[in-house]
């Protein structure tokens, strides 16, 4: 029965700097309800002081398969973190026995006078475990440990701290073994042996560690010079922005004077050359004018959402260096209506970005290229149409669309991630999607119609029997056959 006492009070003890050191480690912050768990250590430690009478040397695993189990259920981290952090925690406990130790022998002498062997064995091994919870409570308190440890961190500290508390758990366990005195020679070969081998480990991390900070060095000062070339580079287009500024200025004040002079000096003399001036004046002041206005966004419909008002602005920078039409409606509540919407902003930005790239490109591919872009609401729910005056989608096309990755543009550097992407996003949400290769607006061949709806359907209006029999197979698609003129020739170089 003694040995039962001396058993919880010095196992309890272990549980108790275990708990401590786990806490402090990772930073984690006890409360007053944490005192209820000194029963629960006592009835662990019972449980391994029969794990000590029958196999001894079993008890500081049992020690950290208790303890751990314990710590994943109370504090709920990962696994790896719980038990490499609970090893470290035991490791420390186990330590603070050998100075403990020490203390505990100086003090057994002040206890010479007890001449009951059970209450002064008692009484010592409550004042041992008292030294040893004061000196887990101080070594936890030194700077390298005040700060705790990240488990995932680049540096060596927490890969020393584990093996060394695995050399500790290791030590205590022969230490627990009844043939350690018999076998000393081998124990210590074997104890030299463990620690060279978490030694090498040790020293492969720590130059797998290095290797690493030399790397990211070597990218820290990559970036820091490219940030400083594009720096460089900002202030030499501001500099210029700043010089076009004052040329575009110059440009309002004085052309208008000009063109007013020339206009007089061309209806004073009736010469040639002064109504020539005049007329060159004037067209330049139309454009400076025109241009004046574009700069300023006027006409370019803005709805306050960056993830739609980008592309669209896209659309009409590429109607300013190419041939193309452009033309946008966006109903006025549009910015209300995408921000209390589910859709995120994100997923607009890139459905956009695609269908506008594609109805883009399909459209100059024939003359008189049209792009069209109307965004507004159907029943209270965000719809986005893409009209372009580009040829139709080829048949293998639409019997694959939104089901892999297809395009009829391969040498021409198309992929058809577009709209297969725009599939992927229309099934997030489930989005209905129309195409129409009737639509009623005069000058475009196709419109693309996205309803954020629920219902994920998909629907195809064609006049073409070949798209008719190419998505027969499909579904999940509804196709509707639409009539024409037998005199109408499509886009697409058929008749249907």
């Amino acid at each position: 029965m003694n040995e039962l006492f001396l058993a919880l009070i010095k196992y309890t003890a272990i549980f108790m700097c275990t708990l401590y050191a786990y806490t402090r480690l990772l930073r984690i912050k006890l409360r007053a309800w944490d005192l209820f768990d000194i029963p629960l250590f006592a009835a662990f430690s019972a449980g391994l002081y029969f794990v000590k009478v029958y196999i001894k040397m079993l008890v500081p695993i049992g020690f950290l398969i208790i303890g751990t189990a314990f710590l994943l259920l109370r504090f709920r981290k990962t696994f790896y973190e719980t038990a490499t952090v609970s090893t470290i925690a035991l490791g420390i406990s186990i330590t603070m026995i050998v100075p403990s130790s020490i203390i505990g022998f100086l003090i057994g002498f002040a206890l010479y006078f007890i001449k009951n062997e059970t209450i002064k064995d008692i009484l010592l091994q409550f004042v041992l475990s008292a030294v040893q919870m004061t000196g887990t409570f101080l070594l936890c308190k030194i700077k390298r440990l005040r700060s705790g440890i990240q488990p995932k961190s680049k540096n060596a500290t927490f890969d020393i701290l584990l093996y060394i508390s695995i050399i500790c758990i290791f030590t205590m366990m022969l230490l627990y073994a009844k043939e350690v005195t018999q076998y000393m020679i081998k124990v210590v070969v074997l104890v030299i042996a463990l620690c060279g081998l978490l030694l090498i480990l040790w020293w492969r991390r720590h130059i797998a560690y290095n290797y690493r900070e030399a790397v990211e060095q070597q990218n820290t000062e990559r970036l820091e010079s490219s940030i400083e070339k594009y720096k460089l580079e900002f202030a030499q287009k501001e500099y210029q922005l700043a010089a076009c500024e004052i040329f575009v200025h110059c440009l309002n004040k004085i052309l208008p004077d000009c063109a007013t002079y020339a206009e007089r000096a061309a209806a004073q003399t009736g010469c040639a050359a002064a109504c020539h001036t005049r007329d060159m004046l004037q067209d330049a002041l139309r454009d400076l004018n025109l241009t004046n206005e574009k700069c300023s966004f006027r006409n370019i419909p803005q709805t306050g959402v960056s993830g739609i008002d980008a592309p669209i602005l896209r659309l009409y920078t590429a109607a300013e260096r190419k041939k193309l039409d452009v033309s946008t409606d966006i109903c006025e509540n549009v910015e209300r209506l995408f921000t209390e919407s589910t859709v995120n902003n994100h997923d607009i930005h890139v459905l956009l970005h695609y269908l506008c790239d594609n109805a883009t490109i399909s459209a100059l591919g024939l003359p008189k290229a049209k792009v069209r872009v109307e965004i507004g609401t159907v029943d209270q729910k965000p719809l986005i149409r893409i009209y372009d005056s580009g040829k139709a989608f080829d048949e293998a096309v639409l019997a694959k669309l939104g089901l892999e990755q297809i395009t009829t543009r391969a040498g021409a550097g198309g992929s058809g991630i577009g709209l297969f992407t725009v599939f992927e996003i229309l099934r997030k949400y489930g989005a209905s999607f129309t195409l129409d290769e009737a639509p009623e607006k005069d000058g475009f061949t196709k419109l693309i119609e996205i309803v954020f709806d629920g219902r994920h359907s998909i629907r195809l209006r064609t006049c073409r029997e070949s798209v008719v029999a190419a998505c027969a197979a499909r579904k999940d698609m509804t196709v509707e056959r639409v009539e024409h003129s037998d005199t109408e020739t499509l886009h697409d170089g058929t008749n249907g």
